[in-house]
């Protein structure tokens, strides 16, 4: 991890490729504007990682002289932000669409991933999440829940970097149970409509429900000894079983 602590001017994506969010409303804004924002420097987004995730790309070009953000969302339309404010943790944008409403005013800490795909947000590391338009084969069921892993695993991974106090899991796909050393799932009958929407249907998500299922049940993974916190005990975890898929 690394922290961004000043504004460098020869590049403008050092600045706003991190993480944003809304300092007043945040899932409460309309769904058209960015309340929860994740810029990246491969030109990718992800918004509202925790609610109606979209992902797609971004640019910053000039009109008028002023800096502007586009964000092109995949399967949707452009939308253009005029950039009136940056600094290495506050982002103002004016909808150019729209001038009269508010300008969206967004914070950040300033912490980001030197590698920008150990970030768990990133869109390669969500497309599991998205649902596939049609039936899958037993081979992109497994490849969906190896993914799923790696995407906890990384979430871990992120939480202990940023030296995190609790760990949120609201909004996230919930399949996983999370124990002090231990993890489980819920009752076969029960399983979360959060984690059927990230398969074709129902039964699919049931097939990768029982591929985690028979995981833990058949392997006995090691917990390592000595380690600060129930959280890098599951991290260790999580690496296991992404590689035993």
């Amino acid at each position: 991890m690394k922290k961004l602590s000043r504004f460098h001017k020869n590049n403008i994506a050092d600045v706003l490729c991190q993480y944003w969010r809304s300092e007043e409303f945040g899932d409460y804004l309309p769904k058209d504007l960015p309340g929860e924002l994740r810029l990246f420097k491969d030109s990718t987004l992800l918004e509202k990682p925790r609610g109606h995730m979209r992902t797609g790309t971004w640019r910053v070009k000039v009109i008028g002289r002023h800096p502007v953000l586009e964000l092109h969302y995949t399967g949707a339309e452009k939308y253009l932000y005029l950039i009136g404010q940056m600094e290495w943790n506050r982002l103002v944008l004016v909808d150019l669409e729209r001038k009269e409403q508010l300008p969206v005013k967004l914070i950040s800490n300033g912490v980001v991933h030197q590698n920008m795909y150990n970030d768990p947000f990133h869109p390669a590391n969500n497309q599991w999440r998205i649902t596939p338009p049609k039936a899958e084969s037993d081979s992109a069921i497994r490849a969906r829940v190896k993914q799923c892993v790696r995407f906890y695993a990384l979430y871990f991974r992120d939480n202990i970097k940023r030296q995190a106090k609790t760990i949120d899991f609201g909004g996230l796909p919930a399949i996983f149970e999370w124990y002090n050393r231990g993890i489980g799932l819920p009752n076969r009958k029960k399983v979360d409509d959060s984690w059927v929407r990230c398969f074709y249907n129902r039964e699919q998500a049931l097939k990768g429900y029982d591929l985690l299922r028979n995981l833990i049940v058949d392997y006995e993974f090691n917990w390592p000894d000595g380690a600060p916190s129930w959280v890098y005990e599951t991290h260790s975890v999580l690496e296991q079983m992404y590689h035993k898929l």
